[in-house]
């Protein structure tokens, strides 16, 4: 996930104990509670790392990961959902580190690629981060999840109204969540939350979890949340 979210469910690919490397016997204490991984492999410990961090136990996500990491230390996979983790706990020069690692390993790999971008946003580059989406939606013209994280970033900072008018212009909706969520966007700049809510409604009933990559990045621009 291959989960279709970079940042929560797409920072690493769900995987499929498939009879892999086995991890070293032992226990490891997650939030007070014993998580056995005697016998699991990579792929297992990669699964139950992301079941951590959906539950934002983000200290346990980064135990159970760690044998993952010294049986694939150059996995895009496993770097990358490192670097999520370490997104959430604010360790953001780390998080770097893993999604450059990522990147070192497989340099199209797009999660890394995406994640590496919307950090520079979540340490307020604001400049750089819209310079790093430009150039990413160039080279994939075609990808509304870039397309709706630049135009975020261009609602946010009032930057290049041309721009602005020039993604998701089309009047008809698309295949994701995008078309609504950036019509939502535009909705709550304008001041208009009835109306936005109104496209958020309709892209989750229709997309249902498809929308929680469209709906973080719109809760972490602050648009639909004027006083943050």
């Amino acid at each position: 996930m291959t989960p279709s979210n970079p940042k929560t469910k797409y920072f690493a690919d769900r995987f499929f104990a498939m009879g892999a490397k086995v991890l070293t016997a032992g226990c490891l204490m997650i939030s007070g509670h014993a998580a056995q991984v005697s016998g699991l492999d990579a792929d297992a410990a990669v699964q139950a790392a992301s079941a951590a961090f959906d539950k934002r136990d983000y200290r346990g996500a980064l135990l159970i990961l760690e044998p993952a990491l010294q049986l694939r230390p150059d996995d895009p996979n496993i770097l990358n959902l490192k670097g999520a983790i370490l997104t959430k706990t604010k360790d953001y020069d780390g998080a770097g580190i893993c999604y450059e690692q990522a990147l070192k390993s497989s340099l199209d790999f797009f999660p890394a690629r995406y994640n590496r971008g919307a950090l520079l946003a979540l340490q307020k580059k604001w400049d750089p981060a819209i310079t790093y989406f430009r150039n990413l939606l160039i080279e994939q013209p075609n990808n509304e999840l870039v397309e709706y994280k630049l135009l975020l970033l261009l609602l946010s900072r009032n930057a290049d109204s041309d721009l602005q008018k020039r993604l998701f212009n089309s009047t008809t909706p698309s295949n994701t969540p995008a078309w609504y969520y950036a019509s939502a966007a535009r909705s709550y700049k304008a001041g208009e939350a009835s109306k936005a809510a109104r496209y958020l409604e309709v892209a989750k009933s229709v997309f249902g979890d498809k929308t929680d990559i469209f709906q973080e990045e719109l809760d972490e621009s602050g648009l639909n949340n004027p006083k943050k």
